[in-house]
């Protein structure tokens, strides 16, 4: 893992860690408003609501806030129907069929973010990124027990 890529958690990782994510921490993230979103439309108490709303509007303020643009939906979806199908992958090979890849739209557009925007994916559930290494290679994914250890 580089030292000048900022890590990038995702919607399980801050549910799992959100106490040990330091303001020094912080400070050094990027934050997806596709996680927020997921940690908006899921929260069940009001106080992650709030940590939500503070991260949002402080990531925005810093210009660390990472919203996908068209171009990322639309080369997400092809990456996606691909997964789908088990179509040829970025390297050529093909891949294997993933009927359920629909489901994934929202980590496929985190890892596109994380890649464009030079940041490393934190996850408790690394399986569901590494299906996209084959169309991004150069993701870096790290577990987050390992990340917060």
């Amino acid at each position: 893992m580089s030292k000048s890529k900022k890590p990038l958690l995702d919607s399980t990782s801050f549910i799992q860690y959100r106490k040990q994510i330091t303001p020094i921490l912080f400070e050094k993230m990027k934050i997806s408003i596709i996680v927020l979103y997921e940690l908006t439309a899921t929260t069940v108490d009001r106080e992650t609501l709030q940590e939500a709303e503070f991260f949002r509007q402080s990531a925005y303020k810093r210009g660390d806030l990472i919203t996908p643009s068209m171009t990322d939906w639309w080369e997400t979806a092809k990456m996606i129907r691909r997964l789908r199908f088990g179509e040829k992958s970025a390297a050529g090979g093909k891949t294997p069929k993933t009927p359920d890849a629909g489901r994934m739209q929202n980590d496929a557009l985190i890892a596109r973010n994380a890649l464009l925007n030079d940041c490393f994916i934190v996850t408790a559930n690394i399986g569901d990124f590494e299906k996209f290494l084959p169309f991004m290679p150069k993701l870096e994914i790290i577990s987050a027990e390992d990340f917060f250890a």
